[in-house]
């Protein structure tokens, strides 16, 4: 064969090698790009839900601190209800945001035991909506440590 023909093979051959080298770096760079992409979604959802957790334990403070004040009060007050209210409200909306199944199954065993101690009800105790608060505390401490 000629020296034209295997200037040709190589120039060809050469050209396939450089496709080739180029599609494998721009493989690897998508590659490295979704997984940056995916540790920081992974990052911010542990972040989230990090800040829903402080969250949740705060709501969880007020809501409790409103039950004890509207059980304080002889009569019931309107700004009493009102804050009843948006403490409830607020704690709903966090305990149902948290995916930890073991903190929300916590706080939510804690309002089963505070609801009826708080309002009067014979079935509640006070022991046992401590129990349940230390309890919740407890378990939604320990979520919030877990996504550190």
């Amino acid at each position: 064969m000629s020296t034209a023909v295997w200037a040709f093979i190589g120039v060809v051959v050469g050209g396939l090698l450089t496709v080739a080298a180029q599609a494998t770096a721009e493989s690897l760079k998508a590659r490295a790009a979704a997984r940056a992409r995916q540790e920081q979604r992974e990052r911010a959802s542990q972040e989230f839900q990090r800040e829903t957790l402080i969250e949740l334990q705060a709501a969880m403070a007020d809501y409790r601190a409103a039950l004890t004040r509207d059980r304080s009060q002889i009569l019931p007050s309107r700004a009493t209800d009102v804050e009843l209210s948006a403490a409830r409200s607020r704690y709903q909306m966090l305990v149902h945001r948290v995916s930890s199944s073991a903190a929300r199954e916590a706080a939510l065993a804690w309002e089963e035991a505070a609801l009826p101690w708080f309002q009067g009800d014979d079935s509640g105790t006070a022991a046992a909506e401590a129990d349940a608060w230390e309890t919740a505390m407890r378990v939604t401490g320990e979520a919030v440590r877990a996504t550190d």
